[in-house]
């Protein structure tokens, strides 16, 4: 059907294809020719548009038949049930039992709220003010963690200022949510801010913009005479891969002869972020991995000019899913980097996102990500080379028990295999002159 709408639309172009040439010869056109002009133009759009919508029609009668059911249902219930409905909650239902049907814990329906909150998260950015706020027990809310040069800090508010009211209205008794709610808006608009500071209420006017999300932190280790960069990285997001670089380039800048990454507790992010972070280690032309759909095999190279060859230690722990595996397989089956700590979460499907007119979305399963070698961390995880249980440091030891482990790998006196082979023979007493 659908060639059959085609061919004949191909027809009709031909035969006007002659008539338009033409009238492009015309210099100009009489009131006549244009009125016919105009009365072609729209004949051929209302046939085509009615041939393709009739040919679409016939192509999709069979899911039109099935939506209908739904629809139908829907209706009835609003229509028939005995109580009244919330219409809006009814459809989100349906769209969350579709999702629910599939049975995979990593598809979900997020409705406005959550998919807003997810949509900062992974994207690495939010429009605000630029500080975190928390609320007590007794409800009182506090700034923390102002950033320095966001619109809060550059307007006055600091750490430890307590939140009074937001446009004037008291913020006593709303909840965590309500209140970044109203924070929160679009860029380039104020928001007027009162705190209490000493028993003293201060009014701040606080303009919004685009704040991006710190994903990782930097610090330059010194260890057995040894400079050892370490990044953590708390999300794969957007922004994260630029953040990685920045951060990493800074401590090579120092003279760093080793570097540590840090995944623990790190759920994932977008396989972009974390292909373009791999691709700073790896040659060009290397496998980065594989994606595996439900009729082939794609695979990822780099392609970038970049390479690096110091050693790499990959911290993780059971909180390390998704992208946070992939960096750690690839490392480890590539990179010959060490891995310390407990086995990873085990999660090697891939989601993509849809979002709704409402401002909800769907997440589902589309792909599953296999190492360069073709395997898969499946629900078991990635068992570390080297499984190390986490105890946090004290002040006889400043770094917590896995973070010790891989500067000690990272800082120990390489032994090749002939020096091994002469140490054993020294100290069972053989070969001594």
């Amino acid at each position: 059907m659908k060639e059959k709408v085609i061919n004949r639309l191909n027809k009709i172009k031909l035969k006007l294809k002659d008539y338009f040439s033409f009238l492009n010869k015309k210099d100009k056109f009489n009131l006549m020719e244009v009125i016919a002009l105009m009365i072609i133009t729209t004949i051929f759009g209302m046939f085509a548009g009615g041939l393709l919508m009739y040919g679409k029609g016939a192509l999709n009668t069979g899911i039109r038949k099935e939506l209908n059911e739904f629809v139908d249902t829907y209706t009835e219930i609003l229509n028939e049930y005995y109580e009244d409905v919330d219409s809006k909650g009814l459809l989100e239902s349906g769209i969350s039992g579709m999702i629910s049907y599939l049975g995979d814990p990593y598809s979900v329906y997020m409705d406005e709220e959550a998919s807003q909150a997810f949509n900062e998260k992974v994207n690495g950015e939010y429009v605000g003010i630029g500080t975190e706020i928390i609320q007590y027990q007794d409800g009182k809310i506090e700034f923390k963690n102002v950033y320095e040069d966001g619109p809060a800090y550059e307007a006055g508010i600091r750490n430890g200022d307590e939140l009074i009211k937001v446009e004037g209205e008291n913020v006593k008794d709303k909840t965590l949510d309500q209140v970044s709610s109203v924070v929160k808006g679009e860029e380039g608009t104020t928001v007027t801010i009162t705190i209490k500071r000493e028993e003293k209420e201060i009014d701040y006017k606080v303009k919004r913009k685009s704040i991006d999300i710190s994903s990782v932190t930097k610090e330059l280790i010194e260890y057995n005479d040894k400079k050892i960069g370490y990044l953590i990285i708390d999300i794969f997001a957007a922004n994260t891969d630029r953040q990685f670089e920045k951060h990493l380039k800074e401590l090579e800048s120092e003279g760093i002869e080793s570097l540590i990454i840090d995944v623990r507790g790190n759920s994932g992010g977008y396989l972009t972020t974390v292909t373009e972070m791999l691709s700073l280690f790896m040659k060009k032309g290397d496998l980065i991995y594989q994606l595996k759909t439900k009729d082939e095999i794609e695979k990822i190279y780099d392609k970038t000019e970049e390479k690096r060859d110091y050693e790499i230690a990959v911290l993780i722990n059971g909180g390390s899913a998704s992208a946070s595996e992939l960096l750690t397989a690839t490392l480890m089956e590539s990179h010959s980097a060490y891995v310390v700590g407990t086995t990873s979460y085990g999660k090697s499907k891939v989601q993509k996102t849809h979002e709704l007119s409402n401002g909800s979305s769907i997440k589902y399963t589309f792909q599953e990500w296999l190492t360069p070698k073709g395997n898969s961390v499946g629900e078991e995880g990635i068992t570390p080379q080297y499984e190390v249980v986490y105890q946090a440091s004290d002040t006889e030891n400043l770094y917590d028990s896995q973070l010790k482990k891989a500067l000690d790998l990272l800082t120990e006196e390489k032994i090749s295999d002939n020096q091994e082979e002469n140490k054993d023979l020294n100290e069972s007493g053989e070969n001594n002159e």
